[in-house]
């Protein structure tokens, strides 16, 4: 035992001996050749990415392995390799003190190619301790480079007003000079330098970090504070330093012309959300995995068909349900131009800021499923919870369940749908925003790209009009015409989103209107919960879709990220339903080609129906269902009965489109025939069955317009058994 402890202290001298030398070296500038671009002064650290072993980043100047943590990727960098920052989870740390041999100037330096900002200032380098020791090397929300030193309790701060290029190489250092001044350079080119007094302190017992706060921050923004947050880079970095001398101009600028010519940064494709495969197809809905950029789906932990969307056989539209979005559902128009109508939101002193779905980043509530899928429908149902970003409930006071919703998206062939929304409310009852008119933004696309200046076209039941824009001097309320329960979007795209509302007078716990009650949002109504100025008219904001930070009311400063904007807030109409712990909202949804006026047809043909009249044996019924956009009919009989029916058509009661569905039917085909013409089109007649636990419903789908009375026939044409 003792020859073995004397072995040990042999060793552990040696090593002793060994790390001596090696700092001894550091110290007399021995340490240099191509571990760095300053050959002639000294290497305090350096890591080039060429020689990392498995969770660890090595420094070459002091060899040592740092610790490496998340998601990351080794890509071409400017010299050799560089190493890809996921933006969500990703970052190098070194325990223990660190630096406490730097000098009294001293240069950090590093190649950066983002792939967006991050949400507040993030480093490349960090070894602050809480303003007292260290520093911080980074960047902001809006690419601004920033080197921080501590001040007695505050920082020493220079910061450059010039913005890095995104998804390019840029060059940034640091330059510190005790008792003078500390300075940033972009590309060589000093671009900010602030005077400062003392010595540097180095850090004690905080680590470093590289491409994450060593500390966790807060977050303070216009309508949420975050306490406990962490920024990540998403970048590529490559040939970080640290050398002990205070660089000049001269001196990053003849490193950098060593540079001929940089690569591309092999930086992930973010500008396109994912849909279903483009093309025709079958009408219908798919499960799928929707991906988005390697480094976003590489986070979710899910299988292969996580995601839902409804692809139309005669028109370019999707409506998609997708992670990125919280499974909010989106219309999704020829040239990818994304819009939602919202979903159910509501506030209170017992959540911050709001309780809606978009909160749920993770999806650990919000859920999707199909439900029915046939030729002549589907059926998509959409359940969330109201939580807030922190996933606290709404209302838990009532039975310690909160609120939660089930909304049913009831579509067909036509790019048309319901949207029922089953509000399951606490007690005492609050008020709730059931619609805002959305447009999603993909990164680098400003409002204005992809919508016209006059935005939204408000139409009533009579054809009259009225055209918004927020470009002009637009007031809160939106009155005109007068009795407008229908809304069409201009996007600059041949499909369009819409939206049709019952009509008639509101009552509801949210207000009392004569009509539905449609209410703008711009950036000028926010004058206090915004930055000043903003880059456009609308309220547009980052915090979603995609973003996976906790957080709500993030202004759009540059669309470096993807965002959305709001037209409308706080859409009210008259409850469908209500009982003691549900209130039912429907409403008439879809993107179309026609315009804005024509589709007052298809508003009266949901509103005023034309009236069924059965005209044989073995059925009745015949009640049109607005929240199903379907005739519900019941086969009585066992036999083989011919279902006749007569549609009332008139100009006030237009058939468009209409379904049926007939109860009992069986697993049988059905015929048809429209004023005793056979009818075999695919196009003009789709059907299904649903099976139920305790019938097998026919469901039809026509495309039929008419202003007069017409006569159908249904029969069995052939068994399916």
């Amino acid at each position: 035992m003792n020859g073995k402890a004397n072995e040990n202290n042999f060793l552990a001298r040696s090593n002793l001996v060994l790390v001596c030398l090696i700092f001894s070296r550091l110290l007399s500038g021995q340490v240099t050749g191509d571990m760095s671009n300053d050959k002639a002064g000294n290497i305090i650290s350096y890591w080039s990415f060429e020689n990392d072993q498995p969770g660890f980043v090595h420094d070459n100047a002091r060899n040592i392995n740092d610790s490496l943590y998340g998601n990351f990727e080794y890509v071409t960098g400017v010299k050799g390799k560089g190493i890809k920052l996921d933006g969500f989870r990703t970052y190098i740390k070194r325990r223990g003190r660190v630096f406490e041999e730097i000098p009294d100037s001293f240069t950090i330096e590093t190649w950066i190619a983002p792939a967006s900002y991050p949400w507040s200032w993030c480093p490349v380098l960090d070894c602050s301790d809480n303003k007292i020791r260290g520093f911080f090397f980074g960047i902001d929300q809006l690419g601004r480079v920033a080197f921080r030193i501590p001040n007695v309790n505050s920082w020493y701060e220079a910061v450059s007003n010039q913005s890095l290029p995104l998804r390019q190489w840029t060059h940034i250092a640091a330059v510190y000079r005790a008792e003078k001044d500390i300075s940033v350079y972009i590309n060589g080119e000093n671009v900010a330098t602030v005077s400062i007094n003392g010595s540097y302190l180095p850090s004690q017992f905080v680590p470093l970090t590289i491409g994450r706060n060593n500390s966790l921050q807060v977050w303070n923004e216009y309508q949420l504070n975050n306490e406990r947050v962490y920024f990540y880079l998403d970048a590529i970095l490559d040939e970080i330093s640290i050398t002990a001398r205070a660089k000049e101009s001269r001196d990053i600028k003849e490193y950098l012309e060593s540079f001929k010519k940089l690569p591309d940064p092999e930086l992930s494709r973010r500008d396109s959300f994912p849909v279903g495969p483009r093309g025709s197809g079958s009408f219908g809905a798919f499960y799928d995995r929707l991906d988005y950029f390697n480094e976003w789906d590489e986070m979710w932990r899910v299988g292969d068909k996580p995601d839902v969307f409804v692809r139309f056989e005669n028109s370019p539209v999707q409506l998609v349900f997708w992670r990125g979005t919280s499974f909010v559902p989106c219309w999704v128009s020829e040239n990818d131009i994304w819009y939602t109508n919202e979903w159910l939101e509501t506030w209170g002193q017992d959540v911050v800021s709001c309780a809606e779905p978009i909160m749920d980043r993770h999806c650990r509530y919000s859920h999707v499923r199909i439900i029915e899928n046939t030729d002549a429908r589907v059926v998509v149902h959409w359940r969330y919870a109201l939580a807030d970003a922190f996933y606290d409930f709404a209302a838990i006071t009532d039975d310690g369940r909160g609120e939660w919703c089930d909304e049913y998206h009831i579509i067909y062939p036509d790019n048309v749908g319901i949207r029922k929304m089953d509000l399951h409310y606490s007690k005492p009852e609050r008020k709730h925003d059931w619609v805002e008119q959305i447009i999603l933004t993909q990164p680098g696309i400003y409002p204005d790209d992809i919508i016209e200046r006059d935005a939204i076209t408000l139409v009533n039941m009579k054809g009259e009009t009225k055209n918004y824009s927020w470009h002009d001097d637009i007031k809160v309320e939106m009155p005109e015409p007068v009795g407008a329960n229908i809304s069409y979007v201009n996007l600059k795209s041949q499909y369009r989103p819409f939206f049709i509302l019952p009509d008639g007078p509101v009552k509801t716990v949210e207000g009392k209107w004569d009509s539905p009650f449609f209410r703008s949002y711009a950036a000028k109504m926010a004058v206090f919960y915004r930055p000043d100025p903003v880059p456009s008219v609308y309220g547009w904001w980052n915090h979603w879709p995609v973003a996976q930070v906790p957080g709500d009311g993030r202004w759009i400063l540059k669309p470096d990220r993807p965002g959305h904007f709001n037209l409308t807030t706080f859409i009210q109409w008259n409850d469908y339903k209500m009982t003691e712990r549900t209130r039912t909202r429907v409403m008439l949804q879809g993107m179309t080609d026609r315009d804005a006026t024509e589709l007052v047809s298809l508003a009266r043909s949901w509103l005023n129906a034309p009236e069924m009249v059965i005209s044989s044996e073995g059925f009745n019924g015949g009640i049109y269902d607005m929240a199903e956009r379907a005739y519900i009919i019941e086969k009585t009989s066992t036999n083989k009965e011919m279902l006749k029916i007569i549609l009332k058509g008139s100009e006030d009661s237009p058939v468009e489109n209409p379904a049926f569905i007939i109860k009992n039917w069986g697993r049988s085909k059905a015929g048809l025939s429209i004023e005793g013409e056979q009818i075999s089109n695919k196009d003009v007649f789709h059907q299904g069955v649903i099976q139920n636990p305790l019938s097998k419903d026919l469901i039809i789908w026509l495309k039929l317009k008419e202003t007069k009375e017409i006569i159908i026939n249904i029969y069995i044409q052939s068994f399916l058994d």
